[in-house]
C-alpha cells in the first residue's frame, strides 16, 4: 500500500494515526514459522543482503507473520541517512556480512498484515497497529516505530527541526489495500523529493569519466517519458564511479524523452533515481536539485510525478 503525497495535514487530526516518514527502502518481511524472506518493494528476494535480520525469526516463534516496514541505515546522529544505504543496496550477497558489521541497517516494521494463519488485511489501521505493538518485538535490529494518534501537528514540527523528510498520516479505520496508492494514507513532506527515471547523462567537461549531470524524467498518463531536468550535485566519487559503469552499459543512441533535451549520452530508461530538490515549477524544470542514490526497489515504468491534491 503506498501513499498519496498532499501539501496539508487532514481536517479531523483525531482521526488519524501519524508517524514518520523513513528516508529507506520499503520491505515485506514473510515468516512461515522457520524461514525468514525479505522482498523489495518490485517484489525481488533481498533477503541475502540483510544478513543482521536472520534471526528475527527465532524472536517469533512458530507464528507466521507478515510485516510492512523500511529497512533504514543510520548516520552518526542516528537520523536516516539514504547514501548511507546505499553501500547495502548494490553489495553482492557473499560480501554481505562484510559490510554489514561496517554500514548496519535497521528494520522499521510499521505494519502487520498477517498473523497465526490469518490476513490482517481487511482489519483497520488502529487494529494491526494494536496487534503489532502486542507481539513486542524483541531484536537489537528491528524496531516498531511509534504512531500518535491526532499529533499531526506536533509531529510534522518534529521532522522538520530534526530534518527528516516528512510524516506519514493514516486514516485509522482504514484497511490495507496492497499495491494502491491510496488516500487513507497521506504523505506531507518537509524536503522535498522523489524517484526520476535517468534517461542520459552528461560528463564533466574537464573529467570525462566523472558525471557532469543526470537527465532526469517521469511517466505521463500516456506512458511517455517527461523531460524533468537535471541533477548535478550529490555525487561522491563511489557514485561516478559505480554510475558511469551502468550508465555506460545501457547506451543507446536515440533518447529516451518524448521532450528536446540538451545534448548527452542516452540511455535505456531502466534506472531510477532518489533525488530532492527545492522547487519543480508545474510548467518548468528541478530547480537546485541534489542526487540521493539509485533505487532498485521501484521499476522505472512506475515513476510518475507526484501530485499534491
Amino acid at each position: 500500500m503506498l501513499a498519496v503525497l498532499t501539501a496539508d495535514l487532514p481536517a479531523e487530526l483525531e482521526e488519524w494515526g501519524v508517524e514518520f516518514k523513513w528516508d529507506g527502502i520499503r520491505a515485506l518481511c514473510y515468516w512461515d514459522g522457520s524461514r525468514l524472506r525479505l522482498e523489495s518493494r518490485n517484489r525481488s528476494d533481498i533477503t541475502a543482503r540483510y544478513p543482521e535480520f536472520g534471526s528475527l525469526g527465532r524472536r517469533l516463534g512458530e507464528c507466521p507473520v507478515i510485516f510492512d516496514g523500511e529497512i533504514v541505515a543510520l548516520d552518526a546522529k542516528g537520523k536516516p541517512d539514504f547514501n548511507r544505504l546505499q553501500r547495502r543496496m548494490h553489495v553482492n550477497p557473499s560480501r554481505a556480512a562484510g559490510i554489514a558489521a561496517q554500514v548496519p541497517v535497521y528494520l522499521y516494521i510499521f505494519d502487520l498484515l498477517y498473523l497465526n494463519d490469518r490476513s490482517t488485511i481487511e482489519l483497520a489501521y488502529a487494529d494491526r497497529r494494536e496487534l503489532l505493538e502486542t507481539l513486542e518485538i524483541d531484536h537489537p535490529w528491528c524496531r516498531v516505530p511509534p504512531s500518535y494518534v491526532g499529533q499531526g501537528a506536533e509531529m510534522l514540527e518534529a521532522a522538520h527541526e530534526i530534518r527528516l523528510e516528512g510524516i506519514i498520516a493514516k486514516r485509522l479505520t482504514s484497511i490495507y489495500k496492497p499495491g494502491e496508492r491510496s488516500p487513507d494514507w497521506r504523505k506531507i513532506k518537509v524536503v522535498s523529493r522523489q524517484e526520476f527515471v535517468i534517461g542520459g547523462w552528461t560528463p564533466e567537461r574537464r573529467h570525462p569519466d566523472r558525471i557532469g549531470s543526470l537527465l532526469l524524467g517521469y511517466y505521463d498518463r500516456e506512458g511517455k517519458l517527461r523531460y524533468a531536468g537535471r541533477v548535478g550535485s550529490g555525487f561522491s566519487d563511489e557514485d561516478h564511479r559505480l554510475l558511469l559503469s551502468q550508465l555506460r552499459a545501457l547506451s543507446r543512441s536515440l533518447s529516451p524523452f518524448a521532450d528536446l533535451v540538451p545534448a548527452g549520452h542516452f540511455i535505456a530508461p531502466c534506472l531510477v533515481a532518489e533525488v530532492e530538490y527545492r522547487r519543480w515549477p508545474p510548467d518548468g524544470l528541478l530547480q537546485q536539485a541534489a542526487y540521493k542514490g539509485i533505487r532498485p526497489d521501484k521499476p522505472a515504468s512506475d515513476v510518475v510525478r507526484e501530485g499534491k491534491e
